[in-house]
């Protein structure tokens, strides 16, 4: 049971992160299709099902989370998303097929291609599920474990947004020298 700010934060950075992707992915659906389509995993009549479940997957995941009863279930969903995601790199990257966008949206549309470092973001993603899947210790709150939360948050959710701005401008660099 870890520390209910650290476990609010984690779930909160979770929420953004998986609702932001979510809706990036409906407002541009037709790209995030055309991603699926990218990994080459799938037979061509399964793409759109799946790229419509796992929306749907990333949007319930965060509304359980939200929900005190249900957040157990979110945060193994949450899980189930993002091993599902990295899953699909990973696979990709072994083939060597690293030219397809990672399909990720939200904050993470600076991506122009798939690499180990994102395999990596993910598995922190992955890291935060766990750690609100483990729960949380009863402790009183005070104003200052609320000022506490939303900088943990805030500074986590900046990480994140540096983390993938990084990852894309290695990946642009990295396409400069190949040419």
């Amino acid at each position: 049971m870890g520390d209910p700010i650290i476990v609010y934060s984690a779930l909160a950075v979770l929420v953004v992160v998986l609702w932001l992707g979510a809706f990036d992915k409906l407002r541009h659906f037709a790209e995030f299709e055309a991603a699926v389509s990218g990994y080459r995993l799938l037979p061509t009549a399964l793409q759109r099902p799946f790229a419509v479940l796992f929306v749907l997957a990333e949007l319930a995941s965060g509304a359980l989370l939200l929900l005190p009863a249900a957040r157990a279930s979110g945060a193994l969903a949450a899980l189930g998303v993002v091993l599902l995601a990295s899953a699909g790199v990973v696979v990709n990257l072994l083939r060597g097929n690293t030219d397809v966008s990672c399909g990720c949206g939200g904050l993470a549309q600076a991506s122009t291609g798939l690499s180990w470092w994102l395999v990596l973001r993910n598995g922190l993603l992955a890291a935060l599920a766990v750690i609100v899947g483990a729960g949380m210790g009863a402790r009183p709150l005070g104003w200052l474990d609320g000022l506490t939360f939303f900088g943990l948050t805030l500074s986590v959710l900046a990480l994140y947004l540096v983390f993938n701005q990084l990852l894309a401008s290695h990946l642009q660099m990295q396409k400069r020298s190949q040419s």
